[in-house]
């Protein structure tokens, strides 16, 4: 992670405006962390795209277990086909390195080939190992001094390194490393080659990613360009304002909630392509199925032919259906797209020259995407490319949310994501929020929770309310931020909802759009991996805004005001109705707690200074302040 970038985010903590910190992380298609029982070495030709990754895990005849990449198809920028392979400073399940370190810096993710049988090859054999690389994507830029570097093993067991890439420099393109092998210490029976990160160690920081790895024999220059025409970006939403929402809330008004169109791109590498006429164009075809049945729903047998003009890609797309039978409490539908391509036709091979021998290159021609249709809403994809989060205690985030009946929040979950600094001793209260003019308005549900973090990338750590929170129309939910130190959650880049996000350091709920355009902030596109779970409780008539859960009585400005604030340590109020105080920290932790008030003061004087939060209770409603204690 850059240091420049670093104390940038500092500067920025100390603006008076409500601001997101953020940091870059990545998504969950894979944790490379299955066993390998491989013996025998792998012949030549020796390849990868990553598109056939086995539930999202690499190929374990190929690699050995353990490297902490993830295969993934959302973290890159103009990658070559479907998934790509990313490095960084956290292992496979998304935890930091050292996280006890925030500046740790060294060795990182690390991707081992298993042994390669090379022996009786020569240099005169022409063998090249090939691959795409990317600094950053969607992620971190690497520093001038983070790397990304690639070594053999030779015949005596010693690792040298081949080629070195520094980080520093930005390229929105994918660029291409062609390494030949000459020296004869290298072609021996158990040849192993490794790619190897070298920069921060305390989360998910400076990104690197590669894809179409690629060694073999009788090789060329001309070969970089292969007759493979792939699938790439991942399948668009079947929904169009969520990524997922509540069945029984899509079945209300389906055409409406209904995409437009599902689409996804194709891609031409081969540079010569166009030099046998017409075989450039593609047909495809779709389908759209129930998931958990295998049911179809909708299918298209040949889509329009497509042109695809050499190393350049081309945009695909059907209408969906709106019409679905399927009424039961959950519905996963799966949008597929399978192209028609002569990739492996033995004559066009012949005609145009480099392929790969011995590799189905049909095998990346396929892409799907998944929509639930469950008890919950989200506008993420499921995967994070960066994290964020306020940068002052007791500052407030929400997310949007519109019904199309009225129902009620039972949880909220968040992607917390684990980076720089270990927070589980924190805590955070989730939040649910009323509307009046675009805007969150009254608090109708909270409870405080301890942080806790993920078992694996990108899953969501759900955050239980003890009621049901009845929400009608439009509704908010996130969270309180406690502690000094930020909990950051997962955004996601690929989507950009950045306008249902409200933020809130004081009195006022502010569009975070708000900021898109001040030249002294950060401003972070996409969507937050926050989702509201509806329905599975009873509603609550009466609240605990810390540490139970609801409330529908609106906390008005002019309610039970406090005075001074700061204060020095006596804090004061003017009414008779209030039964019960209790006082909680900024690390969310009780302080004190006092039955059967009977003045109108409390004395915080032996407490440290900082900021705290009284809950003030009469038994029938409860409202939380904010008390800043400076002696």
């Amino acid at each position: 992670m850059s240091r420049q970038w670093w104390w940038s985010l500092l500067l920025v903590a100390q603006v008076a405006q409500a601001q997101f910190v953020g940091f870059p992380v990545g998504p969950n298609l894979s944790q490379t962390t299955h066993t390998n029982a491989r013996t025998a070495a792998v012949s030549l030709p020796f390849f990868d795209d990553f598109s056939i990754a086995i539930n999202g895990r690499l190929d374990p005849a190929l690699w050995v277990a353990g490297s902490g990449t993830y295969v993934n198809n959302t973290m890159a920028v103009n990658h070559p086909t479907r998934n790509v392979l990313t490095f960084d400073g956290a292992n496979a399940t998304g935890l930091p390195y050292k996280f006890d370190n925030q500046n740790a810096q060294g060795p990182a993710d690390t991707l081992l080939s298993h042994p390669i049988d090379l022996q009786g090859l020569t240099p005169i054999d022409s063998v090249y190992l090939s691959f795409y690389w990317q600094a950053r994507g969607l992620g971190e830029l690497p520093d001038a001094d983070d790397s990304l570097r690639v070594q053999f093993r030779n015949k005596d067991d010693i690792w040298q390194t081949i080629w070195v890439q520094k980080g520093g420099i930005l390229n929105a393109n994918f660029s291409y490393a062609y390494l030949p092998i000459r020296s004869a210490a290298y072609f021996h029976g158990n040849f192993q080659f490794r790619f190897q990160a070298f920069g921060r160690q305390s989360g998910r920081f400076d990104t690197w990613h590669i894809d179409y790895v690629y060694l073999n024999k009788n090789r060329k220059t001309a070969d970089r360009f292969v007759r493979d025409i792939a699938c790439r970006l991942p399948v668009s939403s079947f929904l169009k304002r969520y990524s997922a929402m509540p069945l029984k809330q899509y079945l209300v008004r389906p055409a409406a909630e209904t995409a437009d169109s599902i689409s996804t791109d194709v891609r031409n590498l081969n540079g010569s392509f166009s030099g046998l006429k017409g075989q450039n164009s593609i047909t495809f075809s779709y389908t759209l199925r129930n998931a958990q049945t295998g049911k179809l729903i909708q299918e298209i047998i040949n889509g329009l032919p497509v042109g695809i003009p050499d190393l350049s890609s081309q945009f695909i797309s059907v209408k969906p259906n709106s019409i679905l039978t399927d009424t039961s409490k959950r519905l996963v539908l799966n949008s597929k797209f399978l192209l028609k391509t002569t990739d492996n036709d033995p004559p066009l091979a012949t005609a145009l020259g480099p392929s790969i021998p011995g590799i189905d290159l049909q095998r990346n021609d396929t892409i799907s995407s998944q929509t639930v249709l469950d008890n919950y809403y989200a506008y993420d994809d499921g995967s994070a490319e960066y994290a964020v989060y306020l940068n002052r205690p007791l500052g407030r985030t929400t997310v949007r949310y519109v019904l199309n009946r009225p129902d009620s929040v039972s949880a909220i979950r968040l992607n917390v994501v684990p980076i720089l600094k270990k927070l589980t001793d924190q805590s955070i209260i989730v939040q649910v929020w009323s509307n009046k003019n675009g805007k969150p308005n009254s608090l109708l549900g909270q409870k405080a929770h301890k942080v806790s973090y993920p078992t694996n990338r990108d899953d969501f750590v759900e955050f239980p309310l003890d009621f049901g929170v009845a929400v009608t129309d439009t509704f908010y939910v996130g969270w309180l931020q406690i502690g000094q130190d930020g909990v950051a959650v997962g955004l996601d880049r690929n989507n950009r909802r950045e306008e249902q996000i409200f933020i809130n350091l004081g009195q006022e709920w502010i569009p975070y759009t708000n900021f898109r355009n001040d030249p002294s902030l950060t401003f972070f596109t996409g969507s937050l991996l926050v989702r509201p779970v509806m329905g599975g409780k009873k509603t609550a008539m009466a609240v605990n805004p810390i540490g139970l859960v609801t409330s529908v009585v609106p906390e008005k400005s002019s309610d039970w005001n406090l005075y001074p604030n700061p204060t020095a340590g006596l804090v004061r109020w003017d009414t008779d109705d209030i039964k019960q105080i209790e006082v909680w920290n900024a690390a969310g932790m009780l302080m004190r707690r006092t039955e059967n008030v009977s003045e109108k003061q409390t004395d915080l004087t032996r407490f440290p200074d900082g900021m705290y939060l009284l809950r003030l209770s009469n038994g029938q409603k409860a409202v939380v302040k904010k008390i800043l204690l400076r002696k």
